[in-house]
């Protein structure tokens, strides 16, 4: 059943025309090479900024919010880099149409991300078998880039997305900034004792009742990934027998679900981006609420909990499902140097530390002049040892001691097919429907 999908089998479970599957095939692209811009020797300086140069010294990216930075600190910090490193300032520019309408548009017209002018595909973990399957996507360290990706070399073997076909040397078609990211819960400790708040099943005990916000199961990637936690803390405890990702377990999962869940829920949506949802949080209307760890830091930081002390960050011993950010660089990319020298940055400790960490001495400095939250809501684990280590210190307490033991990793392959049957699943067998 986690067999990957060949690109045929992924373009007719996501219902793609005769037409797209035609223009797909008939849109391959070279790989961009350093050669074809010229004869660079990418470790000179000189030789960087003449390839920059020669490209349009630009790059267009696609990526998510950034808590309000995308906007002005990042592009401002990256040509700052550039600057420094190179002599010359890149322009950053981010994507503001939807990336899921260009998934399904951009094939049936015959055309690829790097047409629409992306250079750099940022996105979750989720979308890298569709990106795949569309061949968007060329390796980020073939041969002749090696020495504009310092910080690439640095990232952990399990932060890195490798996959066929190799070209120019390369096979590596991700990299990952985010040491972990997933869908955990908080819950108001002034309500419970959060001594019996060990794993996912615990939040089924009767006490609360009514007392929950968490995404919708129908139709929201985001309420599967929460409901894949409960399962796979099922699967360990034996109440439920089988494959992670066999869709058996799955309904078997809903009917526990039915049974024990279901009513525990005072409202479906989104509590991080929610503010009507927050409140109620706030008010003690409700005492857990699911969504991502970023907005549990963040929610954590705010003003009322920081006076109250009222909330706490819940990591289930089981395993936290991940849907970690990932770059790529789009195949046929008009910018390949660019795009590699952003990626490379996004890599290191200034973004990932959002411009607040220590120095080599140890000295802590906060260069982005970002608050708190801010902080807590952007960093979201290193992806390699020194990132970890120079964290500011105010931040430790939010963070799990050893988030690696509670990743749960996803099998992408298996879920992008699925996404519309689990919804299915749901509505038939915990709503009747």
């Amino acid at each position: 059943m986690a067999r990957k999908l060949t690109r045929r089998e992924f373009l007719l479970t996501t219902a793609a025309t005769t037409a797209g599957i035609a223009a797909i095939t008939s849109c391959k692209k070279a790989p961009a090479l350093v050669t074809s811009l010229g004869e660079f020797d990418l470790t000179k300086t000189d030789q960087v900024r003449s390839a920059l140069e020669k490209e349009g010294a630009a790059v267009h990216i696609t990526t998510w919010g950034f808590e309000g930075l995308r906007a002005e600190v990042i592009p401002a910090k990256f040509a700052e880099y550039t600057q420094k490193k190179y002599g010359i300032p890149v322009t950053y520019t981010f994507e503001t149409e939807s990336f899921s309408k260009m998934m399904t548009e951009l094939p049936i017209a015959g055309k690829t991300a790097a047409d629409a002018g992306l250079d750099v595909i940022d996105k979750e973990e989720e979308y890298y078998p569709r990106l795949m399957a569309l061949e968007w996507l060329e390796p980020i360290d073939q041969e002749g880039y090696a020495p504009i990706l310092e910080n690439v070399k640095k990232v952990e073997e399990s932060y890195k997305l490798r996959d066929e076909p190799k070209v120019g040397g390369s096979d590596l078609y991700g990299t990952m900034y985010q040491g972990f990211e997933w869908l955990q819960a908080l819950i108001r400790k002034d309500k419970v004792d959060i001594n019996n708040y060990k794993d996912w099943t615990d939040l089924a005990r009767a006490e609360l009742k009514g007392r929950g916000v968490c995404y919708p199961m129908d139709g929201d990637s985001r309420g599967h990934f929460v409901f894949a936690g409960f399962l796979n803390s099922l699967i360990k405890q034996g109440t439920i027998k089988g494959n992670l990702w066999d869709e058996a377990t799955w309904e078997a999962g809903f009917k526990w679900w039915k049974d024990n869940m279901e009513d525990k829920v005072h409202k479906w949506g989104d509590i991080g981006n929610n503010p009507d949802l927050r409140l109620l949080l706030e008010t003690g209307e409700v005492w857990w609420g699911a969504t991502w760890g970023v907005y549990t830091r963040a929610m954590l930081a705010l003003p009322w909990n920081r006076r109250d002390n009222a909330l706490w960050a819940f990591y289930p011993k089981s395993g936290i499902l991940t849907n970690r950010e990932t770059c790529h660089v789009a195949k046929g990319t008009k910018h390949p140097v660019g795009a590699r020298i952003l990626i490379d940055w996004m890599m290191s400790n200034e973004f990932v530390h959002a411009g607040w960490y220590k120095d080599e001495k140890g000295v802590e400095q906060n260069r982005w002049n970002i608050t708190e939250d801010k902080y807590l809501a952007l960093y979201t684990g290193g992806v390699f040892d020194d990132q970890r280590k120079v964290m500011p210190e105010f931040a430790k307490p939010y963070y799990p001691e050893n988030p690696g033991s509670l990743i749960l990793p996803c099998d992408w392959n298996w879920y992008s097919s699925r996404g519309e049957w689990i919804s299915k699943a749901y509505q038939r067998i915990v709503l009747g429907s």
